[in-house]
């Protein structure tokens, strides 16, 4: 049976994977002042942070209007039988809800939405594993049920510097905020793979504690496991994002079966997190693609 995969933009996943598995992107908005742009259409991370950097007030997003989806739907289900839809976390965004709306408008079983309880590369993973099990010919509830057993396996550990664009969107208390800036700490930060909220799991007084923490939390995450998918994100962090990728990696036991995604974050995230933003996500499990 054909199923077409759909997801939004903010899953982080490059444009090559997007187009092998013919995957569907529905934009979320980013909105400057009075301009509204279309993530990943009119506005990509380059021309984002180019534009904040310039802007004297902070942008803000919006979901997709439930009817982009029902278009997006229609389109999809002349070239196949059923559709799995696969969000930001519910926690964090109404991407979720706008797609559930759109869904109760078609035939039940038509489509399945999905909260990936995650972001960034943690949804990219959850989707580009949904699009290969559709070329293996899996049927939507084996392929449903395999998303929901692989959510619990996702880790994503990320750091900041500059906690504004954090404070401002409600994420961390100006106290917080204000207290971090003085004492130069660096938060390593969470999203909790049972419900997509935003936890914070450590603090470290400078960058480089902060990349040991993260390398050691992901080392501790990976220990048992053999089958893994490694994402590394970032804003414009790119230097300190390959040094905790270059030690990460250089610690991992060679038997391990890694797979290696990268990415910029998109406008949509960059919103909530800023410029200074970089994160190291993963996946594990048994039913991973050698």
């Amino acid at each position: 049976m054909s199923i077409g995969i759909v997801t939004d933009s903010t899953c982080d996943l490059d444009t090559e994977l997007i187009s092998k598995y013919q995957i569907e992107v529905v934009p979320l908005s980013v909105h400057f002042g009075e301009e509204i742009y279309q993530d990943g259409i009119d506005i990509n991370a380059d021309s984002f942070f180019s534009l904040l950097k310039n802007s004297t007030k902070l942008p803000h997003t919006s979901r997709p209007a439930p009817n982009l989806f029902i278009q997006k739907y229609k389109n999809l289900l002349k070239k196949h039988e059923q559709i799995i839809s696969i969000h930001v976390a519910k926690a964090l965004s109404g991407t979720f809800e706008s797609a559930k709306l759109a869904a109760a408008e078609f035939p039940v079983g038509k489509i399945t939405v999905v909260d990936s309880a995650t972001i960034s590369l943690g949804l990219g993973m959850l989707v580009n594993l949904a699009a290969e099990l559709s070329f293996q010919n899996k049927s939507a509830p084996e392929i449903v049920a395999l998303l929901k057993k692989a959510r619990q396996n996702l880790f994503l550990y990320f750091t900041v510097k500059d906690l504004t664009y954090m404070e401002k969107g409600g994420r961390i208390g100006k106290a917080s905020s204000f207290l971090g800036s003085i004492f130069k700490i660096n938060p390593v930060i969470s999203i909790n793979s049972e419900n997509g909220k935003v936890e914070p799991v450590a603090k470290a007084r400078g960058e480089r504690r902060a990349m040991d923490k993260i390398i050691k939390l992901v080392l501790n995450k990976i220990e048992n496991e053999q089958n893994i998918w490694l994402g590394f994100a970032h804003g414009r962090r790119e230097n300190d994002l390959n040094k905790t990728k270059n030690k990460l990696l250089s610690k991992i036991k060679q038997n391990k079966e890694i797979k290696l995604f990268n990415s910029r974050i998109s406008p949509t995230l960059g919103c909530h997190v800023g410029p200074t933003v970089y994160a190291v996500l993963g996946l594990s499990g048994d039913f991973l693609s050698k």
